[in-house]
């Protein structure tokens, strides 16, 4: 499994309301996204909820290292704030998942970090954070390799996130 999850890629496009593409680069995929994983394979984690993956965006440029449990600097949570589409079969690929988020702006909102999570206590926002007595996993972390990301009021972003084993 080591194996698999090194070799995993996760690729995120982020695109405007006419679909016109913004952004989209590979990311990270975390030391507590592995471990999600792991965990989800030796059964650690009882029960299993699909509806529990977040997207959430941040406004930090810092580089994404392996380490990262967390956003550096949030902007938007997933709640309330994006909708998720949840995990799908990604077509055409020999395995994967696929994640949709979209967000409209209630306010011009800079972009420069987004990360997914799997949350099992929904109730604890914004802390995901794996650390002791901290529920939720971050599985992954892009920062853009543009300037920012600017979403205008009134606009919509759709984030489409692909894990490809």
């Amino acid at each position: 499994m080591n194996n698999t999850l090194k070799y995993a890629k996760v690729n995120v496009r982020v695109s405007d309301e006419s679909g016109k593409t913004l952004f989209e680069d590979h990311n990270l995929f975390v030391d507590t996204g592995r471990k999600f994983i792991a965990d989800l394979l030796t059964e650690t984690i009882a029960s299993f909820d699909k509806t529990l993956f977040a997207c959430d965006l941040g406004t930090d440029s810092t580089t994404p290292v392996p380490g990262d449990v967390d956003l550096v600097v949030y902007a938007v949570t997933a709640e309330p704030g994006l909708v998720a589409t949840y995990p799908l079969a990604i077509d055409g690929e020999p395995s994967g998942i696929w994640f949709q988020f979209s967000f409209e702006s209630a306010g011009e909102q800079t972009i420069r970090e987004l990360g997914l999570f799997y949350r099992p206590d929904s109730d604890d926002f914004p802390n995901r954070h794996t650390v002791t007595g901290a529920p939720g996993y971050m599985i992954a972390r892009l920062k853009t390799t543009l300037s920012s990301i600017v979403v205008s009021t009134g606009k919509t972003i759709t984030i489409d996130w692909k894990i490809i084993f």
